[in-house]
């Protein structure tokens, strides 16, 4: 296909794409959840098609392609310099589109991925018939809305113990377009976006991917050396191998070991999207409940109405005479005989102590809901999902967060803070979400997947939701009865889960601990 042809058609489906009207509301109605889980489904098989059309043409690295026309600019004709530049200008266009609609394409497969991971999350299909439920990765086979036992009698439920976020689908660049929102977050906002992508990049301690090496042989009766290159899985017997190779005469003058370092998830667009999601949802929400939350703490909210009206004042007379050198001086100097005059602020240019206060109070408010919020709700999804999940699911499915690593090291573990006791007031109080103060996220993690690696090979069947629970009873010092509450189970089952997490970790009885070695 013309590169123009493929441009013009890539554009144009992102367009209808970000056309679609997505109605989270009436998504618990199984037509409206299967319309749309199947527009996404077909989107993202479209979308990766051409982005594998795209990388076969070279618009992965299309600034290669880029050559230098002539010879030595002092050979050229003034004339020829020109035609040069005007070439090479219009080859940077080309190149600078095609690498821009290979940009959106990738971002808007890694939204269409999120989206459908949510939906996975969320529900379940129920058959009326014979009672089998589907959920997860399942839920595609009865789309056609028929299920293994021929009924067509099915209903969706929400799964509420799955780890969704809808309200953030809305605001993910399906369509590509994560630069316009990027540009539409405010001056909090961003600061709020920079902090969570700087989390999810959070990389591993280096894993040895290859071995490089500069071998001296004897080879056609001199000696030679040569570069050689190792897998990961043969550097930890280098030597064996370069003899194998090169006979025993082989010498090893040089060796320089290459690291991966993954991050917490491993893909630039997921980031990118993930963070636009959950900032742009957190300022929705926020928008909502921020002055009933200031107010409620504020300490004399007139005054600080007087101030806000001053202030909007000075700014705007300050514009309207515009010749001045500094603005930002003038609005200070209008506003300060404004405050002066109305007995706000004293002749030394302090403020009414009260208003100061406020003022203190609310900028606290203001980065508790537009950066500390946003933080919070990602954070705690990732942990709800990392301990409601196993190690095999991590790895196979991709989930609500496309790429995430099946496993955290301690290293990466420690992004994650602590949660702020005032941000969580707000939201328990405002936004009706069960997040329990964890005083360690690290331990808590850390726990989930030393349990992991002993259960691993014990074919031990359990509850995830129950089991992610009982973990975080005993290492986020949560309560039995909350832990509970929060991942909507009953106590029974958790204190169930929480029994088999002691015989793991201690056998009773010495009988259980050969046992145990047995079959490890």
């Amino acid at each position: 296909m013309n590169e123009s042809l493929l441009i013009g058609k890539a554009e144009k489906f992102l367009k209808s794409i970000g056309q679609e009207k997505i109605e989270i509301q009436s998504l618990y109605k199984l037509e409206i959840f299967t319309k749309f889980y199947l527009f996404f489904q077909g989107n993202l098989n479209e979308l990766q098609e051409l982005r594998d059309t795209m990388e076969i043409k070279g618009y992965k690295a299309p600034y290669r392609s880029i050559i230098k026309y002539g010879h030595s600019s002092s050979e050229m004709q003034v004339e020829d310099l020109h035609d040069i530049t005007r070439h090479t200008q219009h080859f940077r266009m080309k190149a600078a589109a095609k690498k821009n609609i290979l940009d959106r394409i990738k971002s808007s497969i890694a939204s269409h991925k999120i989206v459908l991971g949510h939906l996975d999350e969320y529900a379940i299909i129920k058959c009326e018939s014979c009672s089998a439920e589907y959920r997860g990765n399942d839920i595609k086979n009865v789309l056609a809305k028929k299920c293994q036992c021929g009924s067509i009698d099915l209903k969706l439920l929400p799964n509420k113990q799955g780890v969704y976020r809808l309200e953030i689908i809305r605001h993910l660049p399906i369509s590509g377009d994560y630069m316009v929102k990027m540009s539409e977050l405010s001056p909090l906002g961003r600061d709020a976006f920079r902090k969570i992508v700087r989390m999810l990049k959070q990389e591993k301690r280096g894993i040895v991917k290859t071995l490089s090496l500069v071998v001296k042989i004897y080879e056609d009766g001199r000696w030679v050396r040569k570069r050689v290159n190792l897998d990961a899985v043969n550097q930890a017997q280098y030597e064996k191998e370069i003899r194998k190779r090169y006979g025993p005469d082989a010498r090893i003058e040089f060796m320089q070991f290459h690291r991966k370092r993954p991050s917490i998830i491993n893909d630039k667009q997921v980031q990118t999207a993930l963070s636009l999601g959950y900032v742009k949802y957190a300022e929705e929400e926020a928008g909502k409940i921020i002055q009933p939350v200031i107010e409620e703490l504020l300490i004399n909210p007139g005054k600080l109405q007087i101030y806000d009206k001053s202030l909007m004042r000075a700014r705007n007379k300050a514009l309207e005479i515009g010749e001045y050198e500094d603005i930002n001086e003038l609005q200070k100097e209008l506003l300060h005989r404004e405050l002066t005059r109305k007995g706000l602020m004293g002749e030394n240019g302090n403020l009414d102590d009260e208003i100061q206060k406020d003022l203190e109070i609310k900028d606290t408010i203001d980065k508790c809901l537009l950066i500390d919020l946003p933080r919070t709700l990602i954070t705690w999804d990732i942990i709800k999902y990392y301990l409601t999940t196993s190690y095999d699911h991590r790895n196979k499915y991709s989930g609500p967060f496309p790429n995430l690593r099946p496993s955290l090291d301690s290293n990466q573990t420690k992004s994650f803070q602590s949660f702020k006791e005032q941000v969580l007031k707000i939201i328990k109080s405002n936004l009706k979400e069960d997040i329990p103060n964890i005083t360690d996220v690290t331990q808590l993690l850390s726990g989930k997947f030393d349990l992991e690696k002993k259960i691993k090979g014990l074919h031990v069947k359990t509850n995830p939701s129950a089991l992610g629970a009982a973990i975080l009873n005993l290492k986020g010092n949560i309560s039995l009865e909350e832990s509970a509450h929060v991942f909507c189970l009953k106590p029974f089952d958790v204190q169930s889960e929480r029994d088999k997490i002691k015989t793991f970790q201690k056998p009773v009885t010495s009988k259980a601990q050969r046992f145990l070695e047995m079959i490890k």
